[in-house]
């Protein structure tokens, strides 16, 4: 990930934002609530949707991490 990576591509991040990774399987897992709040629930992320994520790819995400409770 551009932003969310140990070592982020993005010029704006000298570090993953707020210390999330997202690299792994494990840390989406992890980061769960986040994951379905930022990007599929408020749309918020990506960051200015900078990756062009279209709103089936948010409701896929949403499916495959389900709410958290």
């Amino acid at each position: 990930p551009a932003c969310h990576s140990r070592h982020p591509s993005h010029p704006a991040f000298k570090e993953p934002p707020k210390n999330i990774m997202l690299e792994t399987i494990p840390e989406v897992r992890r980061f769960a609530q986040q994951v379905y709040l930022q990007p599929v629930q408020n749309r918020a992320m990506p960051l200015g949707n900078q990756t062009g994520m279209t709103d089936a790819e948010r409701e896929a995400l949403g499916r495959w991490i389900g709410e958290p409770k």
